[in-house]
């Protein structure tokens, strides 16, 4: 049972915002006359001051007003009614906002106006949800590594962020966007572009965000981070909801050129550098690009677009261990044992005779020691990642009650982390390094009708393409090729990944490269809200359908082969013997994954009086679990001696072998309570589903016999002998479905029952206002979570008799919903 417990104090913010509409503001409020009575009827115009379009609506019986789908900006909204004066108020809009503005008509002329200026409804009255909003000036000014905007995720209240790194070797280690926010994992955030769903499908991250989409700091107007999602629109993951609006085109023609510069000459010497005595490493930034928009016709049609690019260069330092002159040549400074005669050698020394022909070629590989200490080889190498990014934005407007834009974003980006030798030899075991192109292609579009004067409809459609390809360093390049390994173009190139239990040394490139991750997802979403005296109510539905992944994601399609000190007694012996302990190869399996989901959410946001807000909402979830294109799909079934069931064509639960969750429903409930204009308690309960899991190739049912054959071989013991020697290569036989043991093979599971994770979200807190700029929010924040899948080895021995629940199968990794967490 995994359990988490995590804590959190008082949360403090200054910009306390929540949302309402994803991507859009809107504005509501009440028209009143000087004693206090109601005003139906009246006129209220939000007029932009960039593009000057203006959206107007009326008044109702109860002289309320709503006025939605306002792109975030500034507005002068006005409010005119015969026999009273007009008034106006400037309000700031945010990403997401429901800002309250009121009014109190005076009597008098219409020519008789009266203004206020710089409204600034600091204190949320009417949303219990809890985010903080990132103005365009702080992404713009802030300093930010490599110009990633979403490092700035961090300033709000819960969240925990990850270090952006280069230089560790994890598969994690180079991701940006990646957060924890009130206890949820960091691959359970909803990232939002424009209102549409922006979070890749890969089953392993491999793009290095979730994003599909990252346009540049100098395209984003602003983003939200809504750690605590009460209301019913937002759901699919229960994390925060990142939502980000790119910029629209305004009246006046406006752009910007730019370039960052930063290199060496300003860096110090870091320290494993200046203990090895070598200069200091490269540092070599550029980011330049520019953007422009402008009207296309005033006050009707905007353009804006963008173009960034970067070229980085970095030095990066790479220490391991590698063998002596001495040891290369087959002598040690222990005694190190003849297998065929038990005996020792002679002088702790290898014949050369008696030296593995590959072996000896694979030792040439290794670089001879350069420091001093048990990681005797030190270098400085250069990783590369240069990436060029485009976006290109209209919006129409063809009425008070019609508007239309459209988005396209699109990116390259190609990464190059060395191995710790570089070359042929390469010398690393992790796919986070090596040689990586990530290509994006994103469009999106939306039209909003206003359908009389109190009900608004909002359709959207979004299409994201991300490729991503791994290749290792010495891809395509003449290496060895084992025997029995098929030369296979597709992943050929150097070495086979060759493995030592002990001293630190490594050869060859990574087991999983090479990798790609080909993804592609359509969406249409529909949002129709209507208003009704304290009532606004939304509805909405969201399908994504289809989603496709074809990927690669498997270990020693090259072969991989492991030594130990069982023959000789050094396990560089056994390797120049020749003689394999462990060995791994795989056939290259594509998987052609499909997912289709779709959602359905109701909200009613009810005002019963000027001081309490009621948000209540219901929203419906589904997505099936992992289909693949030809039903290439086994699961375990663990009745009995246990068995692997194959997939067959017919309903989702034949396809999949894990049973569709159709019990979705998420109830959120949110309450505000303005004691006065200044002050305002909250709290909201939530119940959030996490619809798509990836914790990589581990939970793949499309990753199993007899579509993939993993086999892994040995431990070889003394007595059995190698498994085989280098030079004669892997069995003939190795991939050969008629002839494999099963227990020589990973079985990869799910739980049949198929409940998705969910998560229980609960706060409670106040709001402040200060002064005119400044408001304090301190809120309680709890979360549970339940059916959180975890994995484990379903097969582990009995800790007294030491036998396997199932015999006849080797490791069977087994992902559960056994996991639970909790957060305050």
């Amino acid at each position: 049972m995994l359990n988490a417990v995590l804590c959190s104090a008082l949360l403090l913010s200054s910009a306390p915002y929540a949302a309402a509409q994803v991507e859009r503001a809107s504005l509501t409020g009440t028209v009143k006359d000087q004693s206090d009575a109601v005003v139906p009827g009246a006129t209220v115009t939000a007029r932009s001051t960039a593009t000057n379009v203006p959206s107007v609506t009326i008044s109702d019986a109860q002289g309320g007003y709503v006025i939605g789908a306002l792109i975030p900006g500034e507005y002068v909204v006005e409010v005119e009614l015969q026999g009273f004066r007009k008034s106006s108020k400037r309000v700031a809009l945010d990403t997401g906002q429901r800002a309250r503005v009121d009014f109190a008509l005076a009597v008098g002329g219409l020519e008789q106006s009266v203004s206020v200026e710089a409204v600034s409804p600091l204190v949320n009255t009417e949303q219990s949800t809890l985010g903080t909003v990132i103005s365009q000036p702080e992404v713009a000014k802030l300093p930010l590594s490599l110009r990633n905007w979403d490092d700035l995720i961090g300033l709000a209240a819960g969240v925990q962020g990850d270090r952006y790194t280069e230089q560790a070797g994890s598969t994690a280690a180079g991701r940006t966007g990646g957060v924890n926010v009130h206890g949820v994992r960091s691959l359970q955030n909803n990232f939002l572009l424009d209102g549409l769903d922006n979070n890749s499908i890969s089953e392993n991250v491999q793009e290095l965000t979730t994003q599909v989409s990252r346009p540049s700091v100098d395209a984003i107007g602003e983003f939200k981070v809504v750690t605590s999602a009460y209301s019913a629109e937002f759901g699919k993951s229960p994390g925060a909801a990142i939502s980000v609006t790119t910029k629209s085109g305004t009246n006046r023609l406006h752009g910007t050129a730019y370039e960052f510069l930063r290199n060496d000459t300003f860096n110090s010497n870091d320290f494993f550098s200046i203990r090895q005595g070598v200069a200091k490493p490269d540092h070599k930034q550029n980011d330049f690009g520019g953007n422009l928009g402008g009207p296309i016709v005033k006050s009707k049609a905007f353009f804006f677009g963008d173009v960034e690019a970067t070229r980085l260069t970095q030095g990066v330092t790479r220490q391991t261990t590698v063998p002596t002159a001495t040891e290369r040549q087959g002598i040690f400074t222990g005694a190190v044992r003849d297998p065929l005669t038990g005996l020792p050698f002679a002088n702790n020394t290898i014949p050369a005779d008696r030296i593995d022909p590959i072996a000896r070629q694979m030792m040439d590989m290794f670089p001879l020691p350069n420091a001093s200490g048990a990681s005797n080889f030190f270098r400085v190498a250069n990783t590369t990642d240069n990436a060029q990014r485009y976006l290109g934005r209209v919006d129409l407007h063809f009425s008070n009650s019609d508007n239309m834009f459209a988005r396209y974003f699109h990116s390259d980006r190609n990464r190059f982390i060395p191995g710790n030798f570089g070359g042929i030899a390469d010398g690393t075991s992790t796919s986070a390094w090596g040689r990586q192109e990530m290509r994006t292609r994103t469009f999106a579009a939306g039209w909003n009708h206003t359908v009389g004067s109190n009900s608004l409809n909002e359709l959207r459609f979004g299409y994201n393409k991300a490729d991503s390809t791994a290749n290792h360093d010495p891809f395509g390049q003449t290496g060895i090729n084992l025997g029995g390994v098929p030369n296979d173009a597709r992943v050929a190139g150097g070495l086979p990944g060759v493995n030592f239990s002990s001293g630190g040394y490594r050869l060859g490139s990574p087991d999983f490269l090479p990798k790609y991750q080909l993804t592609d997802v359509f969406q249409f979403t529909d949002t129709f809200t209507m208003f009704r005296g304290a009532n606004q109510w939304k509805f909405g539905v969201d399908l994504m359908m289809p989603m496709r992944n074809t990927f690669l994601d498997v270990p020693a399609t090259r072969g991989s082969v492991t030594f130990r000190n069982t023959f000789s007694g050094q396990v560089l012996g056994d390797f120049l013997l020749g003689y394999v302990s462990d060995a791994q190869l795989s056939n290259l399996a594509e998987t052609h994954q499909e997912l289709y989901s779709y959602s359905f959410y109701a909200q009613d946001d009810w005002k019963p009086n000027d001081k309490l807000t009621v948000n209540a909402g219901l929203r419906y979830d589904f997505m099936t679990p992992q289909l693949e294109r030809d039903n290439h799909i086994s699961n375990f079934d663990a009745a009995g001696a246990g068995t692997l069931l194959s997939a067959s064509g017919g309903s989702i639960e034949q396809r999949g072998l894990v049973k569709p969750d159709r019990n979705n429903v998420a109830p959120r409930i949110g309450l505000t309570y303005a004691s006065t204009p200044a002050m305002v308690v909250r709290g909201g309960y939530g119940i959030f589903y996490n619809l798509y899991d990836r914790i990589g190739s581990e939970d793949q049912l499309s990753l199993n016999l007899p579509f993939l054959i993993n086999n892994l071989l040995g431990p070889a013991t003394a007595a059995s002998g190698p498994l085989f020697l280098l030079k004669t290569g892997f069995p003939a036989n190795a991939l050969d479905p008629a002839t494999i043991n099963v227990r020589n093979v990973r079985v990869r599971a799910i739980n049949p029952v198929g409940t998705k994770t969910y998560y229980q979200q609960w706060s409670a807190g106040a709001q402040r206002q200060l002064s005119t700029y400044m408001v304090v929010s301190a809120d309680y924040v709890g979360t549970k979570g339940a059916k959180i899948w975890t994995l484990r080895n379903l097969n582990q021995p009995d800790p007294v008799t030491k036998a396997l629940p199932y015999p006849t199968f080797g490791t069977i990794e087994y992902a559960d919903q056994d996991g639970t967490s909790s957060y305050n």
